[in-house]
């Protein structure tokens, strides 16, 4: 394989991302990089952000991982160079804020590809929104969406100038021998009585993912005896108040925080239902992970996860209000085959659509054909824009931060 990827043949890719921390778009990154045909491809990773858990694994690919320093301008000129020195193929971003790196590349005859990885435009800076939303779009010849929502809603904005595409995320699937091997050794660690029906939440405690909601679903099921919840994630600010929450409604007894964990799929196996409570998401890596375990999912009517649950056969959908939530949880907690038969349909579902080998090969795919001659038409009508509202002039340190 070694010699494969030092080939003539293998084309230079630039990959762009935020950051490498332990987070379900860079498990999506890894994922896609893993399936590479480096026969065909010599993919590079450049982070804008932060290097974190991801950087070794990537690099044990053999895929070089370079830090972006210095001001946005910096980060993008050093970009360019790269991608110059190095006869780059094609770029592709890895989310809607790193779309704006395809600026940077003008002119170099680069397949440019960006990516929306959340509810449109909700990754990029409040501030300015709607002049971020333009440079997210100008430099790109395609749009990787995916959620259809978000794809429906992109498309409609920029009606034919650009290629909107959706692919889905991917998620592994572990066999039936070792999720059971998970289950049995996280109800251990987290001391569960072999009735006990666990609704386990799992995202980073940021306002977006409403765990407050959690806690009063689950204060409203109390009254089921065998009921236990746990929440697992790194806390971005929400855990003191959350901690507070639940001493407030006197469910110390009941609702556990578990921080971040190795390995979120292994906790997954021992949860009985799992419940997502967010406002908004793309496409929810947990309850893929969750339905991929065969654990029932009730889920918020977010953007994406239409495309996952079938409602009422491979999972549930619900309003975001609490009573509404609880009431499911408590007819699935009440029902151990309404949850095996869910959870085995979930799981069925996901090995049919969502492997990563034949999801991964779209977006690969996407990167073999054509240059950045269908952008330069969008580039200028952008740029005349920012130039208009003054924004290249007065707000260019936003983007030299």
């Amino acid at each position: 394989m070694g010699a494969a990827r030092g080939s003539r043949q293998a084309e230079a890719i630039a990959v762009v991302v935020g950051q490498l921390g332990q987070g379900g778009t860079e498990r999506q990154l890894y994922n896609f990089l893993a399936h590479c045909d480096f026969t065909r491809w010599a993919p590079t990773v450049y982070v804008s952000g932060e290097l974190g858990f991801w950087e070794a694994p990537i690099r044990k690919l053999g895929i070089p991982v370079v830090l972006l320093k210095g001001r946005r301008l910096d980060k993008m000129r050093q970009l360019r160079a790269a991608c110059v020195a190095r006869k780059t193929r094609c770029f592709f971003s890895w989310s809607s804020y790193t779309n704006v790196f395809a600026l940077a590349l003008t002119g170099l005859g680069i397949r440019r590809i960006g990516s929306f990885r959340n509810t449109l435009f909700a990754d990029l800076p409040t501030e300015w929104r709607g002049l971020w939303s333009w440079v997210s779009v100008a430099g790109i010849s395609v749009a990787v969406c995916n959620s259809r929502e978000t794809q429906e809603q992109l498309a409609h904005r920029l009606g034919s100038k650009r290629s909107v595409v959706y692919v889905p995320n991917v998620v592994e699937i572990f066999p039936s021998d070792q999720i059971a091997k998970w289950r049995a050794e996280w109800r251990r660690r987290l001391d569960l009585r072999d009735d006990a029906v666990l609704v386990l939440g799992v995202g980073r405690l940021a306002p977006q993912k409403r765990f407050d909601r959690f806690i009063d679903t689950i204060a409203r099921v109390s009254r089921h005896r065998r009921v236990q919840a746990a929440i697992a994630g790194q806390d971005l600010g929400c855990l003191g108040e959350l901690r507070s929450q639940v001493a407030r409604l006197g469910l110390d007894d009941r609702v556990r925080f578990l921080g971040s964990v190795p390995d979120a799929r292994e906790l997954m196996c021992a949860a009985d239902i799992f419940l997502l409570s967010s406002d908004y998401e793309g496409m929810s890596n947990v309850v893929l992970e969750a339905m991929a375990s065969g654990v029932p999912c009730i889920a918020t009517r977010v953007n994406g996860v239409a495309d996952l649950i079938q409602n009422g056969v491979t999972g549930i959908i619900a309003e975001p209000e609490p009573d509404e939530l609880s009431r499911h949880v408590l007819r699935l907690g009440s029902d151990p085959g309404m949850r095996r038969e869910i959870g085995t349909l979930a799981r069925t579902w996901i090995e049919q659509k969502f492997q990563p080998k034949s999801v991964t090969g779209q977006l690969w795919t996407l990167c073999a054909a054509g240059n950045d001659a269908d952008t330069r038409e969008g580039i200028g009508h952008a740029t005349r824009h920012l130039r208009r509202s003054g924004f290249l002039a007065r707000r260019r340190h936003s983007f030299d931060g």
